[in-house]
């Protein structure tokens, strides 16, 4: 009699991925190609701006002799903000050579309270390096931050311990004479400091699901090892293909965005400067088929929403080698494109915490009979699915997904409660995902076990939103809750509102109040379509659990439509 094996798998594939760190790959990449372009940015003027490995190379290491002369050393912090920029790519890479750890944040919100809380639970943050902005809006946020003397960058006084200097990317508009990484290039004989791949070489944000983002530590050989998973699913030999083209407009910061696929294989890297300043889905897609009309692309990478909308398009003309697509359960529609989008298809389920879970490449010359798109778990990793009792449920019967990983997740940095409760002393992760693995062996994605809601790659819980509608003093409850958009398979947020008595507030109103209180820079509007409901519904009372709490389920049944 056959045993039940359960639902457990364990990657049957060896990482090719070479032991070593990043700067040492953007070393051999700028001596040995040194015109090829690393990084191809456009901005949504049209403008095109790129680097290439040389000079890229040549302005990390004076950089990094510069941030040396400053006082900064192996082990400190360095915060880096903005937009995805050849500049940003320096002072990553500036910041690594001098052997200290970027830490990554974006420019949502025009308070930066949200930029200073990040800063501060990391800690030993010495000095910021930050894109300016659109309209210098990034330059107002930092001064927010700090008061900083304005020609020399030194901090005069601030709320984040240890911060000594801030540092424009690029020139600021309106303060011609504020300092730039290139204004403390150095090029004299700084010794720069051996590091090794266990290094740290990130801290990355969770998608920040609660409103407050958690914060991850990444090495050095991790970014190389997830390139690696990266090119696996895109069909590219790490050993032979240096003149991959690739598109990827997802931030640099995010994990699913960090530019360490190119500088494993030696590829370009085009992306979009910030997708997030455009308002909607179809002017991101619309100006992301002009980037990849010109630049040809050879492969690329998507989140679900984007992807369908552009190969949806009837005007959309260019067929990839190799595709990602991630960001959610992703739907069996995304397989019409076989053969006219792309020539292989690849799924890609990951997080900030685990890195590259699990993956599969479904390709155009091969049959395909499944109604479903499963994956198996990448290089290095362990999947089991647990029920309730937390046991390993049989196979084809729905759990809780939790994921052991080499190299290993060890916990949100600065934060052991939170650790707790996601991560167990066997070094399982609990992913909050429900899942199965299904009688052919591979994971199926079925959604969140929370009620935690995924648009346009972010996690956001409706607890988050609720805070920000329960500020208006018309509103006496809320309940956020998810509706499905069946052409992009994304989450769509929308809220069940009761007023105070009398009140005439209407749904245009209280969305436009949501977005003030948000106060989102010019940088990220798209963001609104994460944050404020797009449907508002007004009752008189809502559904309560028998504990006298509002039934978001019920709430959820009650606003939509009968059919």
């Amino acid at each position: 009699m056959d045993m039940d094996i359960g639902s457990y798998l364990r990657s049957e594939r060896i990482s090719t991925a070479p032991y070593t760190t990043l700067t040492k790959l953007l070393e051999k990449w700028g001596t040995i190609q040194p015109d090829r372009e690393a990084i191809v940015c456009y901005s949504h003027d049209g403008t095109r701006t790129s680097i290439t490995y040389g000079k890229f190379y040549n302005d990390a290491v004076k950089l990094a002799k510069g941030l040396i002369c400053i006082g900064v050393k192996g082990g400190d912090y360095v915060g880096i903000g903005g937009n995805n920029t050849p500049e940003w790519m320096v002072g990553t890479y500036g910041v690594l050579f001098a052997k200290a750890c970027p830490v990554y944040f974006p420019f949502h919100d025009k308070s930066g309270d949200g930029i200073k809380r990040t800063l501060t639970k990391v800690g030993g943050c010495k000095a910021i390096l930050f894109d300016p902005g659109l309209g210098d809006s990034h330059w107002e946020v930092m001064q927010r931050i700090a008061q900083v003397d304005q020609n020399t960058g030194g901090v005069l006084q601030s709320d984040i311990p240890a911060l000594k200097w801030l540092i424009a990317l690029s020139p600021i508009g309106s303060h011609e004479g504020f300092p730039t990484i290139a204004s403390i290039f150095c090029d004299d004989n700084t010794e720069l400091p051996e590091i090794d791949p266990e290094d740290k070489a990130a801290v990355l944000q969770t998608s920040g699901s609660t409103g407050f983002p958690k914060v991850v530590e990444k090495t050095h050989y991790e970014f190389v090892k997830y390139g690696e998973d990266y090119a696996f699913l895109l069909d590219v030999d790490i050993k032979k293909d240096s003149g991959t083209i690739y598109y990827n407009d997802r931030p640099f910061f995010w994990q699913g965005g960090y530019p360490g696929f190119v500088m494993v294989v030696g590829g370009t890297r085009v992306t979009q400067k910030t997708t997030l300043a455009l308002s909607s889905y179809s002017e991101i897609v619309q100006f992301t088929k002009t980037i990849i009309h010109k630049e040809k692309p050879d492969c690329g990478f998507f989140v679900v929403p984007f992807y369908l909308e552009m190969t949806g398009s009837e005007d959309f003309l260019w067929k990839f080698r190799s595709v990602i697509v991630s960001g959610q359960p992703i739907p069996p529609i995304c397989f019409e494109g076989k053969g006219k989008v792309y020539d292989a298809f690849s799924a890609l389920y990951g997080s900030t915490e685990a890195g590259m879970i699990a993956g599969k490449i479904y390709r155009s010359s091969e049959p395909r009979g499944d109604e479903i798109i499963g994956m198996l778990p990448l290089a290095g990793m362990e999947l089991k699915v647990v029920g309730k009792d937390g046991f390993v449920v049989p196979r084809g019967s729905k759990g809780e997904l939790y994921i052991r990983s080499s190299p290993q997740f060890k916990g949100y940095l600065n934060d052991p409660e939170k650790t707790a409760i996601v991560l167990d002393s066997s070094g399982w992760y609990k992913a909050d995902d429900f899942c199965k693995i299904n009688s052919a062996g591979h994971l199926e994605v079925l959604g969140r076990v929370s009620d935690v809601m995924q648009i346009s790659g972010n996690k956001i819980t409706p607890s988050f939103i609720e805070a920000y509608v329960k500020r208006h003093p018309d509103v006496m409850e809320v309940v956020v809750f998810a509706i499905k958009d069946q052409s992009h398979a994304d989450d769509v947020p929308c809220a069940a509102v009761v007023r105070v008595d009398g009140s005439t507030l209407t749904e245009e109103s209280l969305r436009e109040f949501i977005k003030r209180e948000l106060n989102i820079t010019e940088d990220a509007k798209f963001t609104e379509n994460v944050y404020v409901p797009r449907h508002i519904v007004f009752l008189n009372d809502l559904p309560r659990t028998s504990t006298g709490k509002s039934d978001r389920k019920a709430v959820k049944n009650m606003c939509l439509p009968k059919t």
